[in-house]
């Protein structure tokens, strides 16, 4: 078995389609075929059923855990050598939410490049969740994101915080607060909480006193409900009680910023990436209201556990902390 065989039968799991697969490889379909007609032979036993999509035999499965370890163990061998060699080059993947890359890396990049000026980047977006496994599984070499608190394999190394507070445009504040007068706050149920752990979703998030009766007449713009800002804001309708009017729901946090800036709809977001996200008009037209306690979650830097760390990864890692990107400028 041949290194580049076991690198094109990985990538066909990963997309359970030969088309997309030699696409992605930049070689053609007949090869791709060929390659894994080969590793099946040899290993006597088929590693795919051929359907759409493509599934993984019990033998494939197998392969697939050994193959994936295998290249982890090749790409960490040819990382040590160049480090021996002193030779700055080779490819650093990296995993981040959509808003979040456009937030950060830029500037990051940018300072690395001036440093490493030879070394590639390929980079990921996709949810936290998506970005552990893609982290384990050899996919990536580092994710910028939240993470439960400990990941067995993984090393997690605290960046900044991201405080979530509640956006909504002043025209739409402006035309709910009429529908909403009259109306009166829900009853609390229980007071908030001092010391609660990030993650606790029995945390009473309250919004501050200013406007709770406005900020119920107003439609919700929602990100997915396994997301920290989803999580959040079903949490805080739970605790005040009331069903919200759900405009428009998307996966996409920079899409929901737009809507939210147009007048769309209210949302929960990182104030942060908020401000990084929108322009300087869009926020002036903006309310930003902080919740009644504070909800901050710890954004990390998640790299897996090896027995040898890549010099550029660690430098990588010196330089983002180097810059706290939720500072005040």
């Amino acid at each position: 078995m041949n290194f580049l065989s076991m690198d094109y039968f990985v990538t066909l799991a990963q997309e359970r389609n030969f088309t997309r697969a030699a696409e992605k490889l930049h070689i053609t379909q007949q090869t791709l075929s060929a390659h894994i007609a080969a590793l099946e032979k040899e290993a006597g036993s088929p590693f795919f059923v051929r359907h759409a999509p493509l599934e993984l035999t019990y033998a494939g499965r197998v392969f697939l855990r050994y193959a994936q370890d295998f290249r982890k163990s090749v790409r960490s061998l040819q990382q040590e050598l160049n480090d021996i060699a002193l030779e700055e080059k080779g490819e650093l993947r990296i995993g981040t939410a959509p808003v979040r890359e456009r937030a950060l890396f830029p500037e990051l990049i940018t300072r690395f490049l001036k440093k490493h000026p030879h070394i590639r980047f390929v980079l990921t977006e996709a949810t936290n969740q998506v970005l552990q496994e893609k982290l384990l599984n050899g996919e990536i070499d580092i994710a910028v994101a939240s993470f439960p608190k400990t990941v067995p394999g993984v090393e997690l190394i605290p960046y900044y915080e991201e405080e979530f507070v509640l956006l909504v445009s002043e025209r739409l504040l402006g035309q709910t607060r009429s529908s909403a007068q009259g109306g009166s706050t829900a009853e609390r149920r229980q007071p908030p909480r001092s010391g609660a752990q990030q993650g606790d979703l029995d945390i009473p998030l309250r919004i501050t006193k200013d406007l709770p009766a406005a900020i119920k007449a107003c439609p919700f713009l929602m990100n997915s409900k396994h997301s920290i800002a989803g999580r959040i804001a079903w949490n805080l309708f739970r605790q005040n009680g009331f069903r919200p009017d759900i405009r428009i729901e998307s996966d996409n946090m920079e899409t929901l910023l737009e809507l939210c800036a147009a007048g769309n709809g209210a949302m929960i977001c990182s104030e942060m990436l908020a401000r990084k996200a929108l322009t300087e008009s869009q926020l002036a037209a903006m309310r930003i209201i902080p919740f009644a306690e504070p909800v901050r979650y710890t954004i990390f830097l998640g790299c897996r556990k090896e027995p040898y760390r890549w010099r550029i990864l660690d430098s990588f890692i010196q330089t983002a902390l180097a810059h706290n990107p939720a500072a005040p400028l």
